[in-house]
């Protein structure tokens, strides 16, 4: 492997132990950037890292994902959201040859319009608010079986009289194995800063998460199996009740809910299924403990943290579905259409 090779996997490798000091979800800003639009990883629990596919959507996710064979790939992706919240992204991809495979992808949040009102709460005009990123995403082949891939991001936030901007970076390997059926990552997402803050002298961390992942398909049977690992960077990911935790105002005792090591270990772990029928049909099935466990009701978890979906081509254009239920109260519908433009232009000749 050459020098620079070498190089490039160590500051991988760098920038994930030196940014374990990111915070989880409601400690940092710009969540949006974790939200999932594509159909195919919302089908597949929300993260489809280690899913070997010829899908541009991947991208957003992953960057070493980026393949030769996404070259001149369209996606477009919207999500109907809670509080009626739409976002969705627009992702290209261009080969450049020597020079490797490069993306961009779009992504973006509607929250909606809102009424403005002064200190007596008379409206006075609306504000519509929403967020941006624009993601440029590159990958090469460091060989005949390993890939890495990185994202610059540039970030916009626009809640009405507070808006805030910054830069982020994701960086990640993906090695598969000659016959393509084993698929191995490692990540290190939303590495950056705030550049313009909300309020003056209060800067956010990013949401930095560490991600990794393998997924098999089997050689003679229609299934691809994944299991992911999310937010490595910090072990205890469980919330503190804080009803069940704390100073007891009669006693004077400190008491703290009993999370048991085992359940800490799986809020870590995803779990999905690809169904591969045919080259042209695939069913997709996953799981997220974390989702279930921090998003559920505790009365009647229902179907929260499972997710499901389709994907069927049409002519030249691939269309997927995707349902992800968070709780008994809903959850989102996720729909893609993708295609080559490349397919166009061979049909014009």
């Amino acid at each position: 492997m050459l020098t620079i090779q070498r190089y490039i996997i160590f500051l991988l490798f760098f920038s994930l132990t030196s940014s374990s000091y990111a915070q989880l979800g409601g400690k940092s800003t710009f969540q949006f950037l974790n939200l999932v639009s594509s159909a195919r990883p919302a089908a597949l629990g929300g993260n489809a890292i280690a899913t070997h596919a010829d899908d541009v959507t991947l991208v957003w996710q992953n960057p070493s994902q980026l393949q030769y064979s996404m070259d001149k790939q369209l996606a477009l992706s919207y999500v109907g959201y809670v509080a009626d919240i739409k976002f969705g992204d627009v992702a290209y991809a261009q080969s450049l040859g020597k020079l490797g495979m490069y993306a961009a992808t779009f992504h973006f949040v509607n929250y909606g319009s809102f009424d403005r009102t002064d200190e007596t709460s008379t409206v006075i005009g609306s504000y519509k608010s929403g967020e941006y990123a624009l993601a440029m995403s590159w990958s090469k082949a460091l060989d005949s079986s390993l890939f890495i891939g990185a994202s610059i991001k540039g970030i916009l936030s626009d809640l009405g009289d507070y808006t805030s901007n910054g830069v982020a970076a994701d960086i990640g390997l993906t090695w598969t194995n000659s016959d393509k059926l084993v698929c191995a990552t490692l990540l290190a997402k939303n590495m950056g800063t705030q550049l313009k803050k909300y309020v003056d002298g209060d800067r956010e961390p990013l949401p930095f998460e560490i991600q990794a992942g393998i997924s098999t398909q089997l050689k003679n049977a229609p299934f691809r199996f994944s299991i992911i690992g999310q937010q490595l960077q910090k072990f205890d990911l469980t919330y503190q009740d804080p009803l069940k935790s704390g100073v007891d105002p009669l006693t004077g005792e400190t008491k703290s809910e009993d999370i048991s090591f085992t359940k800490k270990l799986v809020r870590h772990i995803i779990v999905n299924v690809e169904i591969l029928f045919t080259k042209n049909f695939n069913v997709r099935l996953g799981y997220n403990f974390l989702r279930r466990n921090e998003l559920g009701f505790p009365e009647k978890k229902g179907l929260s943290g499972i997710s499901g979906g389709f994907g069927f081509k049409v002519n030249k254009f691939n269309l997927s579905y995707a349902r992800s239920v968070f709780n008994t109260a809903g959850g989102s519908n996720h729909f893609t259409v993708t295609t080559s433009l490349s397919s166009f232009k061979k049909q014009k000749n």
